[in-house]
C-alpha cells in the first residue's frame, strides 16, 4: 500500500483542481483558491515521499504531469477566464472573443510540462518558469479580483491590459529557457542559498505590506530575482 502513496497523492491533486474548476463557476473564489493551494501541497508531496521511498517510476513522472495540465493549466486558464468576463472593457465580437484567449495559458503549460519531462535538470535550476509558479500568479490575481478588501488592488491589477500582458509574458516564460532558481534548501546556512533567503525574507515582507496582492507580486519577485541571480553568477 505504501508504495502507492506517491501516486494518491498525485492523484488527490488532480481532484483537487477538478473540484477548483467547480468552485470557480459555482460563484465560489475562496474555495477555488483554497484547492489551488492543496494541489500545491499535493505536488509537493509526491514527489518528497516518492524520494523518501526511493521510487522513481515513470507512470509517476507521467501522472503528476497530467495532472498538473488540470490543477496549474486548466485551473488558471478558468480564473483567467472569469476575470477577462468581469472587466467587460470591449463591446462587439473583441469583448466576446477576449475572454477565450485565457485558454492559450494551458495550452504553453502542457508544452512546458512535456518538455519537462525529456529534459535532464541542472540540479540547481529549472529551464523556463515552471508551471506551479505562473499557476499561482494568477490565482493570486483571481483572488484579488475577488477579495472585498482588496478593491483598491482590484483597480490597479485587474484590467485587459494587466491581464492580457500577463497571459503573453508567463507563457512565454514557461516555455522559455531562461533559468530559474531551485526553491529547494539542502541546508539552513547562508552561503551558497543566498537567493533563497533573500526570496524568503522579501516575501514574508510583501505580505505584511500587500497582504492579498503579495501573491501574485511573490511570483514576479521570483522571476525577477532568478534574472538577476543568473545574470552575474559566474560562469562555473
Amino acid at each position: 500500500m505504501v508504495r502507492f502513496l506517491p501516486n494518491l497523492l498525485t492523484l488527490s491533486n488532480l481532484f483537487s483542481g477538478c473540484l477548483g474548476i467547480v468552485f470557480i463557476f459555482s460563484d465560489r473564489p475562496l474555495a477555488a483558491v483554497i484547492c489551488v493551494g492543496i494541489c500545491l501541497l499535493a505536488d509537493f508531496l509526491d514527489g518528497l515521499v516518492a524520494r523518501l521511498l526511493h521510487m522513481n517510476q515513470p507512470i509517476g513522472i507521467q501522472l503528476d504531469s497530467l495532472s498538473d495540465v488540470v490543477s496549474f493549466g486548466v485551473v488558471p486558464g478558468m480564473m483567467l477566464y472569469q476575470m477577462l468576463h468581469q472587466v467587460d472593457a470591449f463591446d462587439g465580437p473583441i469583448g466576446d472573443i477576449l475572454p477565450y484567449t485565457a485558454f492559450i495559458f494551458p495550452l504553453f503549460g502542457a508544452y512546458r510540462l512535456a518538455r519537462f519531462n525529456i529534459e535532464a535538470g541542472s540540479g540547481d535550476s529549472f529551464s523556463g518558469l515552471p508551471i506551479p509558479a505562473a499557476a499561482v500568479y494568477f490565482t493570486g490575481l483571481y483572488l484579488v479580483a475577488n477579495a472585498s478588501s482588496c478593491t483598491q488592488c482590484a483597480h490597479i491589477f485587474i484590467n485587459p491590459v494587466v491581464l492580457l500582458l500577463s497571459l503573453v509574458m508567463f507563457c512565454y516564460l514557461m516555455v522559455s529557457t531562461l533559468p530559474h532558481f531551485w526553491f529547494k534548501f539542502k541546508t539552513l546556512t547562508w552561503t551558497g542559498q543566498q537567493v533563497q533567503w533573500i526570496y524568503i525574507i522579501l516575501v514574508i515582507i510583501l505580505v505584511l505590506l500587500l497582504r492579498e496582492a503579495s501573491i501574485s507580486l511573490a511570483i514576479v519577485l521570483y522571476v525577477f530575482l532568478s534574472l538577476l541571480h543568473f545574470s552575474i553568477r559566474p560562469a562555473s
